[in-house]
């Protein structure tokens, strides 16, 4: 059961709509933005009890209806990287598959 991953990086004040194939889980690594309604941001500093807004799940069905996501900085890209379970993402390369 392989896992896989995606990075997107969408420039300063930019929107675009993502869909997958199935579930996923998103941190945010640089910047601040949306999906959705959601904030994101990329935070700094987290201290102890504090609430984040850098990790957010997307469900299977709202993956393949697709959603929006907003870069809200003026500077800053927005990176987010989006983690998959096993057979979401069959296109991907294989573990071994860089020595080929």
């Amino acid at each position: 059961q392989l896992f896989s991953a995606k990075e997107l990086t969408v420039m300063p004040g930019k929107k675009v709509t993502i869909k997958d194939n199935g579930a996923s889980g998103v941190i945010v690594t640089q910047g601040r933005g949306r999906i959705g309604k959601l904030p994101l941001e990329c935070p700094s500093l987290i201290r102890f009890g504090e609430m984040t807004e850098d990790e957010v799940f997307i469900t299977e069905k709202r993956a393949k209806e697709g959603y929006e996501v907003e870069n809200l900085a003026e500077e800053c890209p927005l990176i987010l990287l989006r983690y998959f379970g096993p057979g979401v993402n069959p296109q991907a390369p294989k573990v071994g598959d860089h020595k080929k």
